[in-house]
């Protein structure tokens, strides 16, 4: 079932846990890609996505969000934490929109079956290993604990393959990027 902004934001202002449980449900994967997207680097975007989150709790910044203002704040925030990241590191940023993912949720519902055989074609050039780890992780939505057990490697194996795998279909999907974000968001229609 799915929970609106305003009940992520009345659930957090009461204090309760399933706020943060209703926020990461929603909103997790697509600030990962987003992060990915700028900072090319798919644990440290998981990283600065948890990060905000924490401080988000943490600091009670949800009561003084309007539900209606809370995807902007979210996209805002992880924006802000990768650019300084970015700066940290010395490297050149530039002006990014914000957010690139609203356009990709209104399409995702117009996913045909070209664009869906696309990706998987894509998928399937992967190495069987690689293969299985997207499939566990992105798609059935297994944690990398889980997927290490499944496949019987370990959590690192599982973190590289991941990596490895979505650069590839990265660069494989580069001229089809909102493909490439489709995917991310929403892979269990990729199945």
């Amino acid at each position: 079932m799915s929970v609106s902004d305003a009940q992520i934001i009345a659930l957090l202002q009461a204090g309760k846990r399933q706020g943060m449980n209703a926020l990461f449900d929603r909103y997790y994967k697509p600030l990962v890609v987003f992060a990915d997207d700028l900072l090319h680097d798919l644990p440290e975007a998981e990283d600065t996505v948890l990060e905000q989150f924490v401080k988000l709790w943490e600091k009670e910044l949800y009561e003084h969000i309007h539900p209606n203002a809370l995807s902007t704040f979210l996209f805002t925030i992880v924006k802000n934490a990768c650019m300084n990241q970015i700066t940290k590191k010395g490297l050149p940023t530039e002006q990014l929109d914000l957010p690139h993912y609203a356009i990709a949720q209104e399409e995702s519902y117009l996913l045909d079956e070209t664009v869906i055989e696309t990706v998987l074609e894509a998928v399937r050039k992967l190495p069987e290993k690689t293969q299985q780890v997207i499939q566990s992780v992105m798609c059935q939505g297994h944690s990398y604990q889980e997927t290490a057990d499944e496949l019987e490697v370990s959590i690192n194996t599982v973190k590289t393959l991941l990596k490895a795998g979505m650069r590839e279909l990265r660069s494989e999907l580069e001229e089809y990027k909102k493909m490439f974000l489709l995917f991310m968001l929403y892979p269990q229609d990729f199945q």
